[in-house]
């Protein structure tokens, strides 16, 4: 079981910095598992510039690079698909996960939140967690966003499990193509910027 988790990280880490075409400084993403099958995933990440930049969102990558946006979205699936099998291994199941890759450490974040009926909708939660992980200036948000940050308290009886492991530094070289990158899989649908399943 420990050797298949290991295994998955490094699918994991690969498939996610393959997704990235320009140098990066950090990585963030948020994935949920809900009942072993449905759930959203997004990610952002710093470029790496001499003039601090805002993070770039996952799912404006194609259009920004020219990217074949279908063959993207497969990629980005079987991102997913590595995320959900990792949750095949957890006992008990995590809802969701925040994986940061920053400073060559690869962390999860993995949390046990009520996601079924919680007094969050996907949207809020979106909200917060960038908040906390992109530092997204309060002044920037609105009075009602500003509120349900102060207010917001994690909707879980068990503590975040946290799990850091140094990585390689050729990790982050363009030049390193990755194998799994042009495998055929079926479409998926982007539904308001965030991946569902």
């Amino acid at each position: 079981m420990q050797n298949g988790v290991k295994k998955l990280y490094g699918k994991i880490q690969k498939t996610l910095i393959s997704l990235i075409p320009e140098n990066w400084k950090s990585i963030y993403l948020y994935a949920s598992v809900i009942n072993g099958r449905n759930g959203e995933m997004y990610f952002y990440y710093y470029p790496k510039k001499i003039i601090k930049s805002k993070p770039i969102n996952c799912y404006e990558v194609a259009s920004k690079f020219g990217i074949d946006e279908m063959k993207y979205n497969r990629r980005l699936k079987k991102l997913y698909d590595h995320i959900k099998e990792l949750n095949t291994y957890a006992f008990p199941r995590w809802t969701n996960i925040t994986i940061i890759i920053k400073n060559n450490t690869f962390t999860i974040e993995y949390k046990y939140n009520r996601l079924v009926n919680s007094h969050y909708n996907d949207e809020q939660r979106r909200l917060i967690w960038c908040y906390k992980y992109l530092n997204t200036p309060i002044e920037s948000l609105s009075i009602k966003d500003r509120a349900l940050i102060e207010t917001y308290k994690e909707d879980s009886d068990i503590k975040p499990t946290i799990y850091t492991e140094f990585l390689s530094s050729t990790m982050h070289d363009k030049d390193n193509k990755n194998e799994e990158q042009d495998n055929e899989l079926e479409d998926n649908k982007i539904i308001n910027q965030i991946l569902k399943y």
